[in-house]
This record gives C-alpha cells, structure tokens and sequence, in this order.
C-alpha cells in the first residue's frame, strides 16, 4: 500500500510540473500576454516593459500593498518574479 501511496503522490507531482511548462512559442510571443512575465526580462526582447496600464502618474500614489510574501532567509534579496497563468514565481535566498 505504501508504494501504491508512494507511485500516486509521484504522478500527482509530475503531472503539476508538466502543467507548469510554458512552450517555447508563448514565451517568443509573451508581448501578446501583457498580463504575464513569462522570462526574466519580461520577454525575449530583454525590455523589462509593460504595456498594461491600470498604474499611471495620477494614480500611482494611492497604491496600497495586497500581499506580502516574508522569505524564510535573512539578507538581501534580488528576483524577477515570473508570472505565469495566475501563478508568481520567485526565487529565494537559501
């Protein structure tokens, strides 16, 4: 039983990582998904742009934090979040 529990949970993580792919076509189009960051830069054009426009000059000082994401380390961290299909991304220190 425990290696039918064992071979299921390993299915059930492959298959969530199959999921999480994001095919070399989307991220050579990722200008067409604004909503998105699909690569570090944003796209392979490396612009770190955003044509989304909700955050303008007028409204910019009424921005209040959603959500805070507290790392497990301590020290200086430096990420690029990707965002993909509702989900965030991040890398942490150690």
């Amino acid at each position: 039983m425990k290696r039918l529990t064992t071979a299921v949970a390993l299915i059930c993580v492959c298959g969530a990582a199959v999921a999480a792919q994001v095919p070399y076509a989307r991220l050579v189009d990722a200008a067409k998904e604004p909503g998105a960051w699909l690569t570090y830069s944003g796209g392979y054009s490396g612009q770190r742009y955003s044509t989304l426009a909700q955050i303008t000059p007028a409204n910019v000082a009424t921005l209040k934090p959603a959500w805070i994401y507290q790392v497990a380390g301590q020290g200086q961290m430096e990420t690029s979040a990707i965002v993909a299909d509702g989900l965030m991304y991040v890398t942490e220190p150690p």
